[in-house]
């Protein structure tokens, strides 16, 4: 078994909405009601589950275009719907390595169906990461969750969750502009975070300061199509800093994720 890359999207309604909501932007299908309840058993074997209740198993449909040395496609598969209280989180399920070469224009319109069907917060993870590299005292995705769900109810996302994230724009309060991230104790490499409203929605994308300063390393971040597939399953929680003011280095970032999405995405 390879890695699996799990998209997750939170949402502020009932979980029953939300499916419903789901099922006019994707073609979903429910499984049985046996699967999800095995399926339950055996996370309440493995971890605290934090009051999530696994309240729906499915599968969506919906094929992504990668880069041409792939092969050309992908189709997204198993989906898992957990519930808290009023607040739905949805796991989106990518099992193939095919993930990785998804291109950046692809995942955009993904996320903006997503959206559109109510996500108010959007990011990810892979089944290999520990969650105590990330800050949490368990390696249990269920902290992870439930700090989303906090994030979303106190109404403000002061941290940036994967490399590239999704948010309703009245969540996070700050310009579009390039920040610092906040290196994590031990970490020596600086990383900025670009903010990009589009429409009622801002796009959080992460850099690294050297993939910006260097020109070999910016010129293999243009000629990447794919970027952003990894970036949103790339869990990082790493606190918003300070505006960064250099010219250079904003337009070059700029550049970078006009080129990622392409311009005739920009209004999606």
């Amino acid at each position: 078994m390879g890695t699996t890359y799990y998209t997750l999207a939170v949402f502020d309604k009932p979980w029953r909405e939300v499916l419903e909501n789901l099922s006019r932007e994707f073609r979903y299908t429910r499984e049985l009601a046996y699967q999800r309840e095995d399926r339950e058993k055996d996370l309440r074997f493995l971890f605290d589950m934090r009051g999530f209740k696994l309240v729906e198993v499915g599968n969506i449909d919906y094929p992504m275009k990668t880069i041409p040395e792939w092969g050309g496609l992908i189709a997204l598969a198993n989906v898992e719907t957990y519930s808290r209280e009023n607040t739905t989180l949805v796991q989106i399920e990518a099992w193939t390595s095919g993930w990785m070469f998804v291109l950046s224009s692809e995942v955009m319109k993904f996320l903006r169906k997503l959206m559109r069907a109510g996500a108010v917060l959007i990011c990810g993870y892979t089944d290999d990461h520990d969650f105590r590299d990330a800050g949490f005292k368990e390696d249990n995705q269920f902290l992870f969750y439930e700090w989303l769900v906090g994030e979303v109810e106190k109404g403000k996302l002061e941290a940036v969750p994967s490399g590239f994230t999704l948010v309703k724009g009245e969540l996070l309060n700050l310009d579009d502009g390039l920040y610092e991230l906040e290196p994590r104790p031990g970490e020596s490499e600086k990383e900025y975070v670009l903010i990009k409203s589009l429409g009622e929605d801002k796009v959080l994308v992460t850099i690294k300061r050297d993939n910006l300063r260097d020109d070999e390393c910016y010129r293999d971040l243009l000629e990447d199509r794919a970027w952003f597939s990894l970036s949103l399953t790339d869990l990082r929680i790493k606190r918003i800093g300070k505006r960064v003011e250099d010219e250079f280095l904003m337009k070059r970032a700029e550049k970078y994720f006009k080129t990622q999405i392409g311009i005739n995405h920009m209004s999606l």
